[in-house]
């Protein structure tokens, strides 16, 4: 199982409500366990991890970097609640005795103008992570509330010929984690509650690649990334591959789409086995090396006259291995200063 941000990714939608110019638009925007008494509670400590990993990772177009002076603030709510999670065989699978895995996450991302190609990143979380199933006679709930892992870097735009419509960047992401050991989640010591992370630095250093185009008169962007995150403690480094694209319907409103892959490269440490049925001696590997997931955003964003952008949204995992399968609603506000 696993942790991460995740995140989430990461880019942000960033200058692009204002009239597209089709050359190089602006870029774009920037849960598990079994049932017996044997297996609750690693399964209570993972369901944040789970939940971690289909939450994190707010995707923008990371290929341009903002004005020199500029910046940009978003501050996002995502609520994720369900019933399942991906097994070790990518097959979607029910929690035990009616479990319920629920995270609520707070996010501002902050990207400020160093210069004219090179940017400030702040990308900060709070989130409440929880689980909950029957136990016995009465429902059993646990969560825990606190920092998750906050990231900081740089992006640098790379120079392009004159005429070319794409634009590129490299960045930088250091990622730091927000809470105490008594919040991380260790297969060989799970606690009672639902984790806030892995523990322990990460870095990521991640590739984009973009341009604007204009469709039936509406001005629009795509943005391709990829990105490898080294991780510390007993979690797997991960490849992550990402894919936004905005469309302008009129001078107000914009459509945003993400599609986001995340691979656990497999030399994770301290895999552990969590039983999720006694009698049969099935289950599944809770892991910080063993694990993939391919989800799915899809928002809108509405530009007020005052300025300031709205995006209300829906996030989906698709697909993954010892991940959360849990997707929910979304809600930002976005500031240009």
């Amino acid at each position: 199982m696993s942790i991460h941000h995740a995140p989430g990714t990461r880019g942000r939608v960033r200058a692009w409500l204002r009239p597209p110019q089709p050359s190089s638009m602006p870029r774009v925007l920037p849960q598990p366990r079994p049932a017996t008494a044997r297996s609750r509670c690693s399964s209570l400590a993972l369901a944040a991890a789970l939940a971690g990993v289909a939450a994190s990772g707010n995707c923008l177009a990371g290929a341009w970097s903002q004005a020199d002076g500029d910046t940009l603030a978003i501050l996002k709510y995502l609520h994720s609640e369900g019933h399942g999670w991906f097994d070790d065989g990518h097959h979607r699978t029910d929690f035990g005795n009616d479990g319920r895995s629920r995270q609520d996450q707070l996010n501002l991302y902050v990207e400020h103008g160093l210069t004219g190609r090179l940017s400030l990143i702040g990308n900060f979380y709070f989130s409440q992570v929880g689980f909950n199933n029957d136990d016995g006679t009465r429902r059993r709930r646990t969560s825990t509330t606190g920092l998750a892992d906050q990231e900081l870097g740089l992006r640098y735009a790379l120079g392009h010929a004159e005429q070319d419509p794409w634009r590129s960047s490299v960045q930088a992401l250091v990622s730091i984690p927000g809470y105490g050991r008594d919040k991380t989640y260790h297969p060989s010591n799970p606690g009672s509650d639902p984790a806030l992370g892995l523990g322990d630095y990460g870095l990521e250093l991640r590739y984009s690649r973009g341009r604007g185009y204009a469709l039936g008169g509406h001005g629009g962007y795509v943005d391709l990334s990829g990105a490898l995150r080294l991780r510390g403690s007993a979690a797997s480094d991960e490849a992550r591959l990402d894919a936004s694209t905005g469309l302008s319907l009129n001078g107000h409103w914009m459509l945003l789409g993400e599609f986001n892959v995340i691979q656990g490269l497999g030399n994770g440490r301290n895999n552990a086995n969590v039983i999720s049925d006694v009698g049969s001696g099935s289950g599944y590997v809770a892991t910080g090396t063993n694990y993939d997931l391919t989800k799915l955003q899809l928002s809108g964003l509405y530009s007020t006259p005052a300025g300031m952008q709205l995006q209300l949204g829906y996030q989906q995992p698709l697909m993954g291995r010892n991940t959360g399968a849990a997707g929910g609603p979304f809600v930002a506000a976005w500031w240009r200063f």
